[in-house]
């Protein structure tokens, strides 16, 4: 089968080349043919114009009809890897979205594609060649420890990830902690916002995110980091020593309801990202507080319709309770969750 080509001495190849890219002729699903003397590029129909102006670039340009050979083109998402797999009701569902931790991927599969789960990760593998695993997360996080239920459905089985933000590692037990990338940005928004020598109350620490990218990116003083899951303590202490922060951040095992009378009034900031239930422990946050007054960062899932009345009426009945006043510094949406539903902060100043 013939088609269209454009022929140029090798000399100007690469001013040809670039006008097809540029004007979108350039045609990737063929090989150029490059011979001794001349180049042929492969290339969709253009305008008598745009040939015309082609041909300026130097005498030797001419259009051709040729045979090129096919190039393999690596599919761009996982619909076009799916493409022929499944049915073309199936590919409505295929999740665009997932988790990435490092060389880790962890993806959700919607219930119309139960069963279907090993062909998914076959195709995020197929995709993005920099993933040597792909998790299915079969349920919510569970329990008092948070811990993450997933199933290993495409690659190489792995008992932690290394994951990378803001200049920090973290090394993340898979399936045995509660760890989110898409708080990212809230991390690296509220370390702009520390000052020098604040001591931070970082409550729900997980393996240690949120204390130790302040750490990495602020001036803090020091930040105690509570958390009740042993494995994600065990992680954290070990990534407080893999990104030299022991002098700043401090891991402590426990209940923040048991500790806040043991820390009360000596933090200048308070950050709870509990993914779920934050309300339960807005009093014990507050108590973190120094009587000189500070900072809580307040994070719930919410109605998109209102989101914002429940949780400020959760953080004034907090505050009354404790004779407390309080006044709302930043309001904003985290990020999306479900169709009704976003996770929104609230950022507050307390005393």
């Amino acid at each position: 089968m013939l088609n269209s080509g454009i022929e140029v001495e090798k000399a100007y190849a690469q001013k040809v080349r670039l006008f097809l890219q540029q004007n979108g002729f350039f045609d990737g699903r063929f090989r150029v043919i490059s011979g001794s003397e001349k180049v042929v590029f492969p290339c969709i129909d253009m305008p008598k114009k745009d040939l015309v102006a082609l041909k300026k670039l130097h005498s030797s340009v001419k259009k051709i009809s040729v045979g090129f050979s096919g190039r393999p083109r690596k599919p761009r998402n996982m619909k076009q890897a799916l493409f022929g797999k499944l049915s073309e009701k199936e590919l409505s569902f295929v999740p665009s979205a997932f988790d990435s931790l490092g060389n880790v991927a962890i993806i959700e599969v919607p219930k119309e594609l139960k069963g279907k789960e090993k062909l998914l990760g076959e195709a995020l593998l197929e995709v993005h060649s920099s993933f040597a695993s792909v998790y299915l997360k079969t349920g919510a996080h569970q329990g008092i420890f948070r811990e993450e239920p997933v199933k290993l459905v495409a690659g190489k089985r792995k008992k932690f990830a290394i994951y990378k933000e803001h200049g920090c590692t973290f090394h993340i037990s898979i399936g045995k902690v509660f760890f989110s990338p898409r708080l990212s940005t809230e991390r690296k928004r509220i370390s702009g916002k520390i000052k020098k020598g604040e001591h931070v109350a970082a409550l729900f620490a997980g393996v240690g995110p949120f204390p130790i990218v302040f750490a990495k990116n602020s001036k803090m003083e020091k930040a105690i980091a509570i958390e009740l899951n042993p494995q994600a303590v065990k992680d954290m202490e070990e990534n407080v020593l893999l990104n030299k922060v022991s002098g700043k951040v401090e891991p402590v095992l426990g209940d923040v309801k048991k500790l806040a009378e043991k820390y009360a009034g000596k933090f200048d900031r308070a950050v709870m990202p509990l993914p779920k239930g934050g309300e339960n422990f807005l009093q014990d946050a507050i108590k973190f507080i120094k009587p000189s007054g500070g900072i809580v960062h307040y994070y719930q899932f919410t109605s998109r319709k209102d989101p914002y009345t429940i949780p400020l009426q959760q953080i004034k009945s907090a505050c009354s309770s404790l004779g407390k006043k309080f006044r709302v510094v930043e309001k904003r949406k985290v990020r999306e969750f479900a169709p009704d539903i976003i996770q929104i902060v609230i950022d507050f100043r307390v005393q």
